[in-house]
C-alpha cells in the first residue's frame, strides 16, 4: 500500500510539473535574442541566475536571469503557464505550455526593489472585510506588474510572504523573501 502511495504521488508530481528541474528558458532567449552573433565573429555575454522554479501554486514555471552585454545590464523573465487541455480520449492528460519572455532594463529592476517595499507597506495597512481581497500593485512595464494580496482573516505578515508577478495577465506567485533577496544581489553584481 505504501509503494502504491509513492507511485501515485510521483505520477501526480510529474503530471503537474512540480518535479520539473530548471529548464534554462531564459538562457535560450538571452543567447538567441539579445546576444548578437555574426559568422566569423566572437561574442561574450555574462549571465546571472536569479531565480528558477515552479510557482507556489505549481501551475507555472518562472525564471529570472540577469545579463551583462554590450555595456548594459538587464533582466529577462521567462514564464511558463500550463493548461490542461480537453481530453480527446480516456486518460488523455495533454497540457499546453505557453512561454512568455519579458526584457527589463536595470532601471526597471531597481524599480521593482524600491516599489515592492511601498506596496508591501500598503498591504500591511490594509484591513479587508469578510469575503474581500485587496490587491496593491506596481506596474513595471506594459506586460508586467507586481502585487501583494490581503484577504480577510490573514495576518499582514502572511499577506506579504508571497509576491505576485502578473505577466501578460497571468499570475505567478513566488516567495517574496527569496526573489527580492536575489534580485538585490543581481543589482549589486
Amino acid at each position: 500500500m505504501r509503494n502504491l502511495k509513492i507511485v501515485i504521488s510521483l505520477i501526480i508530481c510529474i503530471s503537474i510539473n512540480g518535479c520539473m528541474s530548471s529548464r534554462n528558458i531564459t538562457e535560450k532567449h538571452i543567447k538567441t535574442s539579445i546576444e548578437k552573433h555574426a559568422p566569423g565573429d566572437y561574442s561574450s555575454i555574462n549571465i546571472y541566475t536569479i531565480f528558477k522554479g515552479v510557482t507556489i501554486d505549481r501551475t507555472g514555471y518562472l525564471e529570472l536571469t540577469g545579463y551583462k552585454y554590450d555595456n548594459k545590464k538587464g533582466l529577462v523573465i521567462g514564464a511558463d503557464k500550463y493548461y490542461l487541455l480537453r481530453q480527446n480520449f480516456k486518460g488523455d492528460y495533454s497540457k499546453l505550455a505557453e512561454i512568455t519572455y519579458i526584457n527589463l532594463s536595470l532601471a526597471q529592476c531597481k524599480a521593482i526593489i524600491y516599489n515592492y517595499e511601498i506596496i508591501e507597506s500598503k498591504i500591511q495597512a490594509s484591513n479587508p472585510i469578510a469575503n474581500e481581497e485587496i490587491y496593491h500593485d506596481y506596474t513595471v512595464s506594459d506586460d508586467l506588474f507586481i502585487s501583494f494580496k490581503s484577504k480577510f482573516g490573514s495576518s499582514s505578515q502572511t499577506s506579504s510572504r508571497y509576491i505576485y508577478f502578473w505577466i501578460n495577465g497571468e499570475k505567478f506567485q513566488v516567495s517574496t523573501y527569496k526573489i527580492m533577496k536575489k534580485l538585490v544581489k543581481f543589482i549589486n553584481y
